[in-house]
């Protein structure tokens, strides 16, 4: 690899330090990476010839436990660079890992910045709708429903007005 890489050592030691759940911390933080390089992976790849899919899924494979020790030692050393106070417990580790993984495993896959983003803004408002679904709030779940109806209206209104005025022909 290119980027210096770690050996996960500092996350580890930051999760076994934050109490008694830390191991299992560990394991759920490593299987979301896990699961969400593997998702951007498939996002990317999809409508590619099997053949390059399996070439680009080896050479993630590959490298996928040095992306996730790093990215987790990454998270690890910013989280220890905010001051806790003495008396306030050891937040449980934030998501800011997976995503930094799966933007590089969607790079690696040969993915633009601009597709990779497109991609975690479109998983991000999944896990809304998601989140919105097993809250079991009625109001909620129609207020998304409300807002994807809006939006795709409201979206395919401006492309119709905005096309023919220097955007895309």
């Amino acid at each position: 690899m290119i980027l210096p890489t770690s050996d996960g050592s500092k996350a580890k030691a930051t999760f076994l330090h934050s109490g008694p759940d830390g191991e299992r911390a560990e394991r759920t933080a490593l299987a979301a990476m896990n699961s969400a390089i593997k998702m951007v992976l498939h996002l990317a790849m999809d409508g590619m010839p099997a053949d390059i899919e399996a070439k680009i899924t080896a050479n993630v494979n590959k490298h996928l436990d040095v992306v996730v020790s790093t990215s987790l030692d990454c998270a690890a050393t910013a989280y220890g660079s905010v001051p806790q106070t003495t008396h306030a417990p050891i937040a449980p580790p934030q998501s800011a890992p997976a995503v930094a993984a799966a933007t590089v495993a969607g790079l690696a896959a040969g993915a633009s910045m601009g597709n990779v983003r497109h991609d975690l803004y479109r998983a991000g408002s999944l896990l809304g709708d998601a989140e919105a679904i097993a809250s079991g709030n009625p109001e909620t779940i129609a207020r998304r429903a409300g807002q994807h109806i809006f939006w795709r209206a409201f979206g395919k209104l401006g492309r119709g007005i905005f096309r023919g005025i220097g955007g895309k022909r």
